[in-house]
């Protein structure tokens, strides 16, 4: 019976008189000096309805106007004479937008502004396609409203969308629709406050990626009213002027990068407003090296 052989070293460990090779470990990160590079931004302009929101877009230099079926605002400002003529696209499904967004990644065809309008026809685009696909076109407690599965799934789909809006080389408007919500409050008593119209978590993943989120309304005095043990309802007057405040209140969300004033007056020309936040944004580039802006 022949002699039984040693069974082979383990892949790996050192023969007999031969000495252990070094192992190869990957060379340990360093830290380097970033490209200080302005980027076109992504911007969340909320506002309350009248404001002029589609006008905002659509005096954006080189804008096209990307719109949700059903959004018709443009179309009536056009033919009242009140916007400039934008090259349109009209979306009808969800699986239209990504493939849009798709394409202006690869060439935007000389537009240098994309507005959305608006967020809450997009999101109910990308609702409709969950349903139908994840709960059989059900939108009942047993479907897509069971314990709000829905929009958790949704909320990831929306992301794509916003991830491919980061890869395109042009600034980005996203229009939403405002309405007056009530914020249930950890820290005390619950207050109204403004907010999109889209859902929570709709709304959670594009303000976290956006450079800007600015809340447009009317500047308006309140008259008489009582605060305190009995607070007492005022009389708004005037409500004409129209501002952005970009840091979030308790009134409204907003946000910026750019360290922008808080509150941005915008002149009576509908003209002048995107032209007017811009001009706010460039300052940041003039700013001196290592000057903090808001986050």
């Amino acid at each position: 019976m022949p002699a039984l052989k040693p069974p082979p070293p383990p892949t790996g460990a050192p023969t007999a008189g031969v000495p252990a090779q070094p192992t190869k470990t990957s060379m340990p990160k360093k830290f380097v000096r970033p490209v200080a590079e302005f980027r076109p931004p992504l911007i969340i302009l909320n506002a309350v309805e009248g404001w002029g929101k589609t006008t905002f877009g659509a005096y954006a230099p080189d804008a096209g106007i990307i719109m949700a079926r059903g959004e018709i605002g443009y179309l009536t400002l056009l033919g009242a004479r009140r916007v400039p003529e934008r090259p349109i696209v009209q979306i009808d499904n969800w699986q239209e937008l990504l493939d849009l967004c798709d394409s202006l990644a690869t060439d935007t065809g000389g537009l240098k502004t994309l507005v959305f309008d608006a967020m809450g026809g997009f999101e109910r685009m990308c609702h409709e396609m969950v349903c139908d696909r994840d709960f059989g076109g059900d939108w009942s407690d047993r479907g897509f409203m069971s314990f709000h599965k829905g929009y958790e799934v949704s909320a990831g789909e929306w992301k794509q969308f916003t991830d491919r809006l980061e890869r395109i080389n042009a600034t980005k408007i996203l229009l939403s629709h405002c309405k007056v919500r009530t914020f249930k409050n950890p820290l005390g008593a619950d207050f109204d406050r403004y907010a999109s119209d889209v859902h929570d978590k709709t709304w959670s993943v594009t303000a976290k990626c956006s450079d800007a989120v600015l809340f447009g309304t009317f500047h308006t005095v309140v008259q008489g009213g009582k605060t305190g043990d009995r607070p007492q309802k005022g009389k708004g007057i005037g409500g004409t002027t129209r501002v952005i405040h970009t840091e979030r209140r308790d009134a409204w969300d907003a946000k910026n990068r750019y360290g922008l004033p808080s509150t941005i007056d915008i002149p009576n020309d509908p003209k002048k407003a995107f032209e007017t936040v811009w001009k706010e944004i460039m300052k940041c580039q003039q700013q001196p090296e290592g000057t903090a802006v808001g986050l």
